[in-house]
């Protein structure tokens, strides 16, 4: 038998099980939608050093990783009045177009690194008068 008719079987195979494969791991799917293609992606990493830091109610309309250096910071996420505490050495991944707070006090240095389209702005805040969490400071 010659080398090559060996391989259209295994060739074979392996189409069907990557087809296989493909259709179980999208089965489950209802909607997508693809924010940034690369083609038009932005990213900017800010380093930032603040004493008593609070950022207001706000969205990011992009992928937002914030990695804490030094001290800490409480993010509340719109519906949850409970914070996460994002420590020295913790990293917290931000979801694209949801409102969020975070709030520092004392000394506190943080990198955040964002992933947006180009035509979107870093930070959308929210209106002084939205408040779902009275009372946090």
């Amino acid at each position: 038998m010659h080398p090559r008719s060996k391989m259209v079987p295994v060739l074979v195979l392996v189409a069907i099980v990557a087809g296989i494969v493909s259709a179980v791991a999208l089965s489950g799917v209802l909607t997508q939608t693809t924010f940034s293609d690369g083609g038009t992606l932005h990213y900017q990493f800010i380093k930032r050093v603040a004493f008593d830091f609070d950022s207001g109610w706000h969205t990011h309309a992009g992928l937002t990783v914030i990695q804490v250096q030094e001290g800490s910071l409480k993010i509340y996420e719109r519906g949850n009045c409970t914070p996460v505490t994002v420590n020295a050495g913790d990293t917290r991944i931000e979801i694209p177009y949801e409102t969020v707070r975070a709030i520092g006090k004392g000394n506190v240095v943080w990198t955040t690194s964002f992933l947006i389209r180009a035509e979107d702005p870093l930070l959308t805040p929210m209106p002084a008068s939205y408040d779902p969490c009275p009372g946090i400071a």
